[in-house]
This record gives C-alpha cells, structure tokens and sequence, in this order.
C-alpha cells in the first residue's frame, strides 16, 4: 500500500493543492523528505537523547473548529483542513521558551505551513515543547514533518463527511496501516457535544521511543467505545 504522503507528492507535480486530509497534511512530508535529499534543510540531529517519550499531536480541524468557536478565524478553520498537527512533545518538560520565536527559513516554513498553517499554533508548539530540549527550532520542526511524513491514516479522516465509528475498529486499522504500531500506541482525546450523544475525536496522539512507535505512557483515551469523526459536513 503506498503511503498517503508519497501519492500526495507524486500528484504534487502534475496538480494543486486540494484541502483533503491526505493532502493537507502528508505532502508537506513528502516535500521535506525530497528538500532533505537536495540537502535544503541544516542537517542537526534529530534524534538527540532525551528524558521522555515523543508524542505526535494530530488535531481533527473541523472538530476543533466547530467545538471552539475561538478558532474560527484560524487559516485551518477558514480554508477546512481536514487534519492539522498541534506540536510534538519530546518529554523534556514543558514551556522552557516562554517569549522565544521559532526560526525557520522560508523554505522551512512555505514546507511546515502544510501542517501547521497557524502561526500561534507553531510558536506555542515550540515554547512550550522544542524549547525545552537540545534541538534548533529548524531541526524540531523538521522532526514533526518527518513524524507526520510516516504515519499513514484511516480513509475516514478523509472523507469530509461526519460519522460514527468503534474506536476498536479505528485504532485496528491505524495499527494495521502502520509497521510496527499497536493499539497502545495511539492515545484517543475526544470532547462532548452537547447536541450528540457521542464524544466527538479531536486528537490523535501517535507515541514513540528511540525513533520508532511505542506504547503510550501519559494517555486520556476519553472517547469511548463509539466515538464520531467530523468532516464538517
């Protein structure tokens, strides 16, 4: 099965971007992936020894658009992503950077802008995570995308339409999309809507150890045996 970013990609040089899920969210991958090759971005080390575990926060836009009105005016909510990233916690502690900016270059940032299209979103991302560990902002960020450029997603993240599905049955086929991923390794944050019976997703947090999936450590796994995935429809 090819992964969603290397589709992305490959259509990325006959087509425009779309606002899909996939798109949105993996080419920007796959884009890194190729701008490392050429030797585009500084080459520090990603993978520094740290004191925690490295979660992954993938927000479910249409979700958070919808429940927090405050988002309204966000590029996600306004242009509807359908998957956006919130930042990477690489278990160093939290808010060492209070008042300090990423740097990227324009490259970088035209690249990270796939995922994280929000400028508050990627200044709090690294205040409140990358500060606090070894790494430049550049190299951080790269980190993410590159996360974000080898997981691969359930179909249902894709779609635009809204429904109810097992939260078995999701994180199964997470698992089974991505080589050597479990169930474990996948932490479920949903909120309530006052209108539906249901939890509504609004967070995947994908975990990792030394570079590879793990079982999470810290989780809220609050949807549920049923939850609903929004697609804003």
């Amino acid at each position: 099965m090819i992964n969603f970013f290397s589709k992305s990609l490959l259509s990325l040089c006959s087509q425009s971007f779309t606002n899909s899920a996939s798109t949105r969210l993996l080419v920007a991958a796959g884009m890194v992936l190729l701008l490392q090759g050429m030797v585009l971005l500084p080459a520090q080390a990603a993978n520094p020894a740290r004191s925690g575990q490295q979660v992954l926060m993938i927000e479910m836009t249409p979700a958070l658009c919808s429940l927090q009105p405050s988002r309204a005016r966000m590029r996600q909510c306004l242009e509807g992503y359908s998957l956006t990233v919130s930042g990477l916690d690489l278990g160093y502690g939290e808010r060492c950077g209070r008042g300090s900016e990423p740097r990227l270059t324009p490259l970088q940032l035209k690249v990270v802008n796939r995922i994280m299209p929000d400028t508050t979103v990627r200044t709090q991302a690294w205040q409140r995570y990358g500060a606090c560990s070894p790494l430049s902002s550049s190299s951080y960020f790269r980190l993410i995308v590159n996360h974000a450029g080898q997981v691969k997603l359930p179909n249902e993240l894709n779609t635009g339409n809204s429904y109810t599905v097992s939260k078995s049955r999701f994180v199964g086929q997470m698992a089974r999309l991505n080589n050597g991923m479990t169930p474990a390794g996948i932490d479920l944050i949903c909120q309530k809507d006052s209108r539906r019976r249901q939890s509504i997703l609004t967070d995947v947090h994908v975990c990792y150890e030394g570079g590879q999936y793990a079982n999470c450590s810290n989780v809220v796994d609050n949807c549920g045996k049923n939850f609903i995935i929004s697609g804003g429809k």
